[in-house]
């Protein structure tokens, strides 16, 4: 019959990337045939391909009026509702598809549904709700390392380094993932770890990452390697300045003292550099209102310079002064003075994630 011939056409011509071929052999089968669903879905399809987004939605939409339950058409007019920029019906229809029916293949297409409409909405900064379709993505996935490192990454995207991080876990201690998706996790527990201020986790997972590296030299690439040799001392160097209040309390105050001096030395560099640059005049350089914020916090040292560790280590409020002090001044010299480097640059990312803990 002559409509299964344009039928087959359009199907060759689909099949080699020629959509818009396939639309007129679509075309053309239908209008000898105008009662097949399956050539009205084959050109639905085709017009989707060909970028002709509204009449492949009217095809859809007729389609789904007749099944309204169908998985694979609820899909369809979702991602031709996020080419119409109709965010609403999008988000509707993906749900609508996570409910559908898909004739046996559900749990599969279903999990990729989930992570195409959690990506979805983070592309509207709708984080929340892409938390909640990630996790639930993470529990139908323990099975598949690779879908829990795409969950992992997409959480932390989501704003949720906590959830990322077990996630990250998972994929390292899972029977079934290779050498090379183990350190790729480790990378991410570490990263992840850093954004809640859990440097000891990060820093652990680091040395995980260098061992594993040994273990399987061509899992991981030189960049990652060379990246990793970089940020582990200075994570090291990290923990031995962050005043961690499981510390006797005597030490903790050494380490706030530590941590203020190193910080005055900044403020100190970084005053001679204002008063430098305000006496040769260069370029209109206004260094009186940096110079009078700088003096502020020299003045505050100075007020609080002389404090013994046994004193500080009794007195909560001088403690908690003595650190809003360091951050302050991290802050204010990186301003007006440049990036820091060496503990200055530690300090001033330790101030400016405040919950730090090991």
């Amino acid at each position: 019959m002559l409509e299964k011939r344009w039928y087959a056409r359009g199907e060759m011509a689909l099949a080699a990337a020629h959509p818009q071929d396939a639309v007129q052999d679509f075309r053309s089968a239908l209008s000898l045939s105008s009662a097949n669903r399956d050539y009205e879905m084959a050109l639905a399809e085709a017009l989707a391909a060909a970028g002709q987004t509204d009449e492949a939605y009217a095809y859809f939409s007729n389609l789904h009026d007749a099944e309204p339950g169908d998985g694979f058409l609820n899909l369809q007019l979702a991602r031709l509702a996020v080419r119409r920029k109709d965010p609403a019906q999008a988000i509707a229809f993906y749900r609508s598809a996570l409910n559908g029916s898909w004739h046996g293949q559900g749990a599969e297409l279903r999990l990729q549904i989930r992570l195409e409409l959690a990506k979805y909405l983070l592309s509207l900064g709708k984080t929340s709700d892409a938390q909640g379709d990630l996790l639930t993505a993470e529990g139908n996935s323990l099975d598949r390392p690779s879908a829990l490192f795409e969950i992992a990454d997409l959480l932390k995207q989501a704003e949720d380094p906590s959830d990322a991080w077990g996630a990250y876990q998972r994929v390292e201690r899972h029977s079934r993932a290779t050498p090379s998706q183990i350190q790729q996790a480790l990378l991410g527990e570490a990263s992840a770890a850093i954004s809640m201020g859990q440097y000891k986790r990060a820093a652990l997972a680091l040395d995980r990452f260098e061992i594993k590296a040994r273990q399987h030299p061509s899992a991981s690439s030189p960049e990652e390697k060379r990246e990793v040799s970089q940020q582990l001392p200075q994570l090291n160097r990290m923990l031995q300045l962050i005043p961690f209040y499981g510390l006797q309390p005597i030490q903790h105050a050494k380490r706030l003292l530590v941590e203020a001096n190193i910080a005055h030395q900044r403020l100190q560099s970084c005053l001679t550099q204002i008063q430098t640059e305000t006496a040769s005049g260069d370029g209109g350089f206004d260094g009186g209102i940096h110079a009078t914020d700088l003096s502020a916090l020299e003045s505050q040292w100075e007020a609080m310079a002389h404090i013994q560790p046994s004193v500080l280590a009794q007195d909560a409020a001088a403690q908690q002064s003595m650190t809003d002090w360091t951050s302050q001044t991290e802050i204010v010299t990186s301003n007006f003075c440049g990036a820091p480097t060496g503990d200055n640059a530690l300090l001033l990312q330790l101030a400016l994630v405040p919950d730090k803990t090991e």
